[in-house]
Order: structure tokens, then sequence, then C-alpha cells
């Protein structure tokens, strides 16, 4: 079972009260992961929610050549998953334990009766998500800028040019 206290110091459940953390963490329950670790895998269908507590996540992403690109390292307090458990489709990446990590997972019923619900709790859990989901946006938006300044280097056999972005 989960603590209120050990959800309190992350940032983007800070808006809950004493009340709606207790609830919260009550519906949650511990998953721990060795390093290594397969935590999500790119393409299966969403079960919930993560919430990192120790460690860290590895995101990675398959390319439909095979090869694997790192997309991003989460750490405390990132929470991951959300997209696939909102829209219903496929798991975007896989997501590694790096090192032992520590998680809170909600299970996809119970985040859907949050982000369906209208008590004080689910608002702010409401937003919570939200600001994560914009905060996430905002952060790729930054990293295509940066890779479009990349200069065009040519990569194919046959000289067809690739930027950056392959």
């Amino acid at each position: 079972m989960i603590q209120s206290s050990e959800l309190r110091h992350i940032p983007s459940l800070r808006s809950l009260d004493e009340r709606s953390l207790s609830a919260l963490a009550g519906v949650m329950v511990r998953r721990e992961f060795e390093d290594g670790a397969m935590v999500v895998r790119q393409g299966a269908p969403a079960d919930g929610i993560y919430l990192v507590l120790k460690g860290h996540i590895r995101v990675t992403r398959q390319l439909p050549d095979g090869s694997n690109v790192g997309l991003v390292t989460l750490g405390p307090g990132a929470l991951f998953g959300a997209l696939a458990a909102l829209d219903g489709r496929s798991r975007a990446a896989d997501c590694l334990a790096w090192g032992r990590v520590h998680t809170c997972f909600l299970s996809l019923s119970d985040f859907n009766a949050l982000m369906e619900g209208v008590t004080p709790t689910a608002l702010r859990f409401q937003v919570a998500v939200l600001r994560t989901l914009f905060t996430d946006v905002r952060s790729t938006n930054q990293r295509l800028a940066e890779l479009a300044t990349l200069p065009e280097v040519d990569l194919s056999a046959d000289g067809t040019l690739i930027t950056g972005l392959a």
C-alpha cells in the first residue's frame, strides 16, 4: 500500500490536499523493478499509469527499421503512461528501469474513474495529469526545435540526404 506522504513530494500532485492524497494513495499499488526490467512495452495496451517514487526510467522507442532511440530519462516524481490510458491506443514507447526503481501504479479503471469524476479529488487529479501532459508537449517541442537545427548529413547508401531527425 502507498502512503499519502510518499505522494506529497510529487510536483504534479502538489495541488491535492491531504484528503485527496490519501484517497489517491488508497487506490495505488507499489511496484518495484530491478535494473533493466521492462515497465511498459511499446505497442502493449494501457493497463494504468505510473508515478516514479525512487530511481529512473529510460524511455526508448523502436523505429520501423528495428533500431531503438532514447527519448528521455524520467526521475522521481515523473508520471508516465497517461497518454495511452487517455486515448485508448497502445503504448508509444518502452519504459525500462534504470537501476532499482520504486513506482506507484494506478490501474486503468481507477485512472478512468478519476478522469471522469467530478469530485474535488478527481478534478485536482485531472489538472495534475493535464499539467504533466502540457509539460511533456513543451519539452518535446523544445527538443524538436533543437533537432531541426542540426545540419543535414548524408547517411544513406544511395546518397539521399537524411536530416538530424532521422
